[in-house]
């Protein structure tokens, strides 16, 4: 999800392609690769599973593997939730505990290295403030059964979520249960941290600051979607077509991976959004957000386009039918211009994967299928991930997208894994 921390992140210009060549697996090359999914959910996230710790009691946590934020954390026991004010920094009147198998208790873990150090993190233009006064070292687990050890999370003892409440304060709001950044790591005084991918990077379990995250074919009914990420390496069979690079056109202040807006195709019409912004790329935002301005001709003529099919719902497109009944073989396709000239990318994302279970009740809605798909500003979240494959190099300054959604397996395929050495990055054809 887009973050913004007290220490801002400033980016750097993008330079021109290393034409190093990646070179085959070998022990001296290591790559850590663990599974992502996209649950089946009105707000869901890419996620992944993750214990925390080697204490006797250990149990995996779903958290969110953000490409739009920097910094990893988990809730320590007895953390407290607070909402209830709309107003920045009041706790409000309601508030509950992080249930104890939501938490991680680095004190019953043999294997925790502990230190008093603060955090304090800052989502979606403060409606969500988490804080802290310990970071520690661990193992890490996912459920492949791939262990990272010594890897340094903040934990956070209170969270202010901005919003109004009943008087009643129930039900509860869903608030994270984690937050893994996966967006670039700059500098110490620029970036809090801790940083997932530079602590690896840094103790030398990859030998580069590559990443690629891809997600399986979907399969036929509406569920959740599987999919994985592999820091260190690439697997060709994750992605047919070209791997082409495009700018990161991020601006100071900026965190993460932004792009120029793309063309946008639908039931056989392009369009060009109206709306003059760049659009983030953020695994850890539920929908994606098109850079239409709301009520606009042009946003207009993108519905009307469709035949009928979508509509809006108060800035929600809808499927104007059930969700199983979208066909599987229609796409939203989005072009994004390459960094060198001449060069585009397409990215198909079937309409599917924008139904996640929402619906409208009662006779006026009956029928009608409330897509992840919004619009105002840009975004391109867990969705646009779902049909993409995006592979970073932040020590290369690469930005890289190629058509995914295609393979049958999330683990590696080794006849297609390259591991790149020191100074190499990815190759484009």
């Amino acid at each position: 999800m887009l973050s913004s921390t007290i220490i801002r992140t400033t980016l750097a210009t993008i330079f021109s392609l290393s034409c190093a060549l990646s070179i085959p697996r070998s022990q001296d090359a290591p790559y850590v690769q663990f599974p992502i999914e996209f649950l089946y959910g009105a707000d869901s996230r890419v996620t992944t599973n993750i214990t925390f710790g080697t204490s006797n009691d250990t149990h995996p946590i779903t958290v969110v593997m953000d490409t739009g934020s920097a910094n990893a954390w988990i809730w320590q026991q007895n953390a407290t939730v607070h909402w209830g004010s709309p107003y920045l920094f009041d706790p409000g009147p309601c508030n509950m505990t992080v249930p104890t198998a939501l938490t991680y208790n680095p004190l019953l873990s043999p294997t925790s290295h502990v230190q008093n150090t603060s955090s304090e993190y800052i989502y979606a233009g403060y409606s969500k403030i988490v804080q802290g006064n310990i970071y520690s070292n661990d193992t890490l687990t996912f459920s492949t059964n791939t262990s990272i050890p010594n890897t340094r999370l903040a934990l956070e003892s209170s969270a202010i979520l901005r919003i109004q409440s009943n008087v009643t304060c129930i039900p509860p709001p869903p608030y994270d249960k984690g937050i893994i950044g996966l967006s670039p790591y700059i500098n110490s005084k620029m970036t809090q941290g801790p940083s997932f991918r530079q602590n690896l990077f840094s103790s030398s379990a990859i030998n580069t600051q590559t990443m690629i995250t891809y997600f399986s074919a979907p399969p036929s009914t509406l569920t959740t979607l599987s999919g994985g990420l592999l820091l260190g390496a690439i697997d060709t069979s994750k992605f047919t077509g070209p791997l082409v690079r495009i700018l990161n056109v991020a601006e100071t202040g900026e965190i993460g991976y932004y792009t120029e807006k793309p063309n946008i195709t639908f039931n056989g019409q392009t369009f060009v959004p109206d709306v003059n912004t760049t659009c983030l790329l953020d695994s850890g935002t539920h929908a994606d957000y098109l850079p239409f301005a709301p009520q606009s001709s042009a946003y207009k003529q993108f519905l009307n386009a469709s035949g009928g099919m979508l509509k809006d719902e108060n800035g929600v497109v809808a499927y104007n039918g059930t969700c199983e009944s979208i066909s599987h073989d229609l796409n939203i396709s989005y072009v994004f211009a390459g960094a060198n000239e001449g060069k585009s990318v397409k990215i198909d994302v079937p309409l599917r994967n924008y139904a996640r279970g929402a619906s409208l009740d009662g006779v006026a809605g009956e029928g009608i299928c409330l897509l992840n798909l919004e619009v105002g500003g840009c975004t391109f979240g867990a969705p646009f991930y779902s049909g993409a494959v995006v592979a970073v190099d932040d020590g290369s300054g690469v930005l890289a997208l190629a058509q995914g959604g295609v393979s049958r397996g999330v683990g590696v395929d080794t006849a297609s894994l390259r591991i790149f050495g020191k100074g190499e990055t990815f190759d484009y054809v």
